[in-house]
Order: C-alpha cells, then structure tokens, then sequence
C-alpha cells in the first residue's frame, strides 16, 4: 500500500472515530439532561420508592371510663415470641418449655409443645409465632436470647383489657392488632377517631438487602396516642342493675331481663341486659325489637294533649269497640270502665278502647307526624353498632284497624329505648334528644311538647303508680310515676304465641320534677305476667338502688301541695 492510500485511510478512520465519540458524547449530554432535567421527578420517585421509605409507628388505643372516670378498658405494652424453626436447637426445645412456663407464658402442655416445634420443622415454616402479646415485666424474659432461633418481639400495638364483665356487651372487645370488633369499641373505631390517635411514622433510608438505615433518618412524625373516652355509665350503679337482673331472670324464670337507667339529658347511666342463654353481644335494650303492648299507651295519650283534646272531657272506652269488622276488648285484668272515662283514667287503667277512641280523635295524620315528631322512625341514638330504627312501616294507606292497634302497643315493634326517649323527653320538658353513651354528650334539642302536654302526663304517669296498674312502682317519699305493659309475643307461624308474653314498666321519679327515667322488659315470665305484677317491682328496686347510689333524700309532702 503506497503512502497516499495509507493517508486516506487513516483519515476515514480517525473521521469516523471522532464521528462515533461525537455521537456518544452526545447520547451522554442527552442522557444526563433526560434524567436530571426531562425526567427528573420520575427518577426521584423511582430512587426514592428503592431506597427509601416509612415505618410507621402505631398509637396507642385510648382508655375508656365511666362518668366517674372509674377505668374500664384500657392498653398495656406487649410483646410476643416469635420461632425460627430451622435456626432451633432441638436438645434445647425441652428447656425452652421450661424456660417460658417458668415465667408465666402459656404454650400449652410440653407434649403438645414438642409436637407443634417438630411439625414445623418438618414442613419447614421459615417463621411462627408461639406466643402473642402478652404483658409481662421484660426484664423477666431477657435470658431468652440464650436459645438460638428465638424472638422477642415488641408489639406495634398494645393488648386490651377490660375490668367489668357487667359492661363486656356495651364496651365490646378489639382483635389482636386493637381494632373495635364489636360494641362500643367498634363505633368509636368508626365514629370517634381520637380513641385510636394517629399513626407517626420514621422515614429513613434503607440498604440493597431492604434493612433499614436509623443513622439516615430524613423524616420524623410522633405518634400521638388515642384520647380517653368518657361514658356517661356509672359502672357502680351498673353491677349492681346487673345482679338485680340476673336475680329476677332467675325468680321469673324468664328468657330475658333488660333494665336501662338514663337521667333527663339521655345519658345512660346503666343499661343491662341479661338472658337465659347468656350471648355476648345481644343487647336486649337496644337491638331487640318487640311489641310493646300498653306502655305505647303514652304516646297516644301525648298526642291526643298535643292534639287540643281536653283533659276533661270523657271519651268511650269501652267494653268494646269495632273498626273495619275488628272486635277490640279491654283488657281481662279486674279493671271496669263506666263507659266514657277522662285522659287520666283511660291511662291510669289502661283501656284499650279508650286508647282507640282517643287515636280516632286525633285523626291517621296527627298520629303518624307524632310517630315521626316523636322519634318511632329513628334509631335511639346510643353509640352503638346494634342500635336500630323501630318498625312501623309507611302507615298512609294502611286500614283504620292498625291505626287502633299500634294506639295501644300492637302492630308496631319498638325497643326499651325507644319507649325510654319517649319519657326522657317528657322528664326533661318536652325536649328532643337522643339518648347517649358519653357523658356531656348531649345538649337539650327542639321542643317537641308543649308545657301543658308535659304537666299533664306526668300527672297521669303518677296517677298510674298512686291508684292504677302500675301501684307495686312507688316508693314513699320520692313520687314514683309511670306505665305498665303486658304485651303477647308474636308466634312463628302468624298471630300470637298462646302464653308467652313481654311485662314492661317505663317511668321516672320524681314525677314533679324528674331526674332518672328508667324503662324494664321481662321476656316470658313465668307464672305471672302482668307488667304491674313483673315489672313494676323490678322498676322500683332498681329505682332503690339509685336512690342509695346518690344517697337521695326523700321529698317533703309539703313541697308538692300546689301539684
């Protein structure tokens, strides 16, 4: 090759050299202007979502307490053990056994123990907890690093416990990471945020193996434990309602006893329910519904003095009345009617045909806005995941007979509460509230009543327990006032079960001037059935234990002269 050849070659090469280093240098400005400049915010995200992230680090749950801050759920630190099977040393499994059954952690018997480490090493489970959270002291359980393959490990969440199995259905319980599962622990989960707090969280930088780096912190959030909640229970007065229930349940041999105790405001200050077959969580008070027989008589008196009917003037009642064809009869309990008989007496009696004439008089709308004014299409109110709305159904068109039944507690299905709101709001004046399960949680809402209406009931509701069928209420000296029920139960296959029957009482004292209003339910009684006969005593026991848990005075004779 002559020198001339070599020279144009060499040019070509080193030309296409340059050209290809051009070319790259290139492809590397592009590339760097792509990736910090183009792109930059997806290769941040993309460098961050790799090395860097978030431990979150879990609240506390709050406590819950009575209104007189009495403990009644509450978290402790806890800790769980945690085995590597593969990592065990099996000459060492039987000192383990001792090791943790010495210091009080239960991994049931040695036999069973030996078993579940031999089953797991067989199918090789790389990881398994052998005990969970419990809240020993820790220094007790130190030596366990000793035992190779063993964890202790701190718990991200507390463990719950509860002090008053009397308050287990209302307060409810949590799962092991302390979410509400059921009652009250439940709602507020859902309801009241400040009972769990709020999660902080480390967000730091982690190594190529994922294990975190606690030098590279860049950012930090505390936690921020949950806040107490305050029931308006007072859990004293709870235990002692509880054992009150659980002896008439015997006495009566019933299928189920409820008391609920709430002052003027609505606030529930005890709330039992008690039943032959003893299920968690079915709260009788709340989320049972039934027939509520006579005490629904109030309503249709209410009405009807809402209504403008004169407390004086004389409506039939009875023996008996026909509408649409239905033949309606007082009730077979001793009690005669002269044949037309005042608001009072048709209360203070219970006759069902008066009832009806009153609700003729008030006419199918007044009655259904009262039904709504007065709170019978709305859940109660409680804090709780098992409150329920009452069944009435839409009543426009329906026939005039079931406007005569529901008049007197048939045909509609309520609960205890319910009937309870119902006399709260003629205890607390004539103002609308729902009832509650937090102190404080209440303030008095519209005026549904007016001041007559008020005055006049409690003076019938008193009329009931001085000289009707609700006598075996009163207590001398603190003015007992209320309703008695006796309503059948409903059978499977239509119509009403033959002997089966719901006595109830609703009332409150003082009648002048009312503080506590207490409503009793007691399902299938046994021999006598009567409310005034089951109830009544119920109510003015439990109206005992109040009055020695506030250690109230009895009231001066004087002081209701102008009643």
């Amino acid at each position: 090759m002559n020198n001339r050849n070599f020279c144009r070659i060499f040019k070509k090469r080193v030309a296409l050299i340059y050209l290809f280093f051009v070319f790259f240098c290139f492809l590397i400005i592009y590339k760097l202007v792509e990736v910090h400049i183009i792109k930059h915010e997806f290769y941040e995200k993309k460098f961050r979502d790799q090395t860097i992230g978030r431990i979150e680090i879990p609240s506390f749950r709050g406590r819950i307490v009575d209104r007189n801050n009495i403990v009644l759920a509450y978290s402790l630190p806890a800790y769980s053990i945690a085995v590597r099977p593969n990592q065990l040393e099996m000459d060492k499994v039987e000192n383990l056994y001792n090791f943790l059954k010495d210091n009080g952690i239960d991994v049931g018997s040695r036999d069973v123990f030996l078993s579940l480490i031999k089953k797991l090493r067989y199918e090789n489970v790389p990881f398994y907890f052998i005990a969970r959270k419990f809240t020993h002291k820790i220094e007790h359980l130190s030596k366990i690093n000793s035992f190779k393959g063993i964890e202790l490990i701190r718990e991200p969440t507390g463990k719950r416990y509860y002090n008053f199995d009397c308050m287990r259905d209302i307060i409810g319980v949590v799962d092991i990471d302390e979410k509400g599962i059921e009652g009250l622990e439940l709602y507020l989960e859902q309801h009241h945020s400040k009972i769990k707090g709020r999660s902080g969280y480390y967000e730091l930088m982690f190594d190529a193996l994922g294990n975190p780096n606690y030098n590279r912190i860049i950012d930090y959030k505390p936690p921020v434990d949950g806040k107490d909640i305050r029931l308006s229970i007072d859990v004293v007065l709870q235990q002692d309602i509880d054992v009150l229930a659980r002896k008439k349940l015997q006495e009566h041999k019933a299928s189920e006893v409820t008391i609920v105790v709430a002052n003027k405001k609505g606030e529930i200050l005890s709330c039992v329910s008690v039943d032959r077959d003893m299920n968690d969580f079915v709260i009788g008070g709340i989320n049972k519904l039934y027939e509520p027989g006579s005490i629904f008589k109030i309503f249709t008196i209410v009405a009807a003095l809402e209504s403008g009917l004169s407390n004086k003037e004389k409506f039939f009642s009875g023996p008996t009345i026909i509408v649409d064809g239905w033949t309606i009869n007082n009730a077979d309990d001793g009690l005669y009617t002269s044949g037309y008989e005042n608001m009072e007496d048709i209360l203070t009696y219970s006759f069902n045909v008066g009832t009806v004439t009153l609700m003729q008089r008030i006419g199918r709308k007044r009655f259904i806005e009262y039904l709504y004014k007065l709170g019978f299409y709305e859940y109660s109110g409680v804090e709780h995941p098992s409150d329920v709305k009452p069944l009435v159904g839409e009543l426009e068109n329906e026939p005039n007979i079931r406007f005569a039944t529901i008049s007197f507690g048939q045909g509609i299905a309520i609960t205890p509460l319910h009937i309870l709101r119902l006399m709260v709001i003629i205890a607390n004046g004539g103002y609308k509230v729902p009832l509650t399960f937090l102190k404080d949680g209440n303030s008095f809402g519209n005026k549904v009543l007016s001041d007559y209406t008020v005055s006049e009931s409690r003076k019938y509701l008193r009329s009931v327990v001085v000289k009707g069928t609700g006598k075996k209420a009163d207590i001398p000296g603190y003015f007992c006032a209320g309703k008695t029920g006796t309503a059948q139960m409903p059978a499977s296959d239509g119509g009403y079960a033959a002997g089966k029957y719901i006595a109830s009482f609703v009332g409150f004292f003082p009648y002048f001037d009312p503080q506590y209003v207490i409503v009793v339910s007691v399902k299938e009684p046994v021999g006598m059935y009567y409310g005034g006969q089951v109830a009544a005593p119920i109510f003015r026991d439990t109206a005992a234990l109040i009055i020695s848990r506030y250690n109230l005075t009895p009231y001066n004779q004087n002081v209701l002269v102008s009643q």
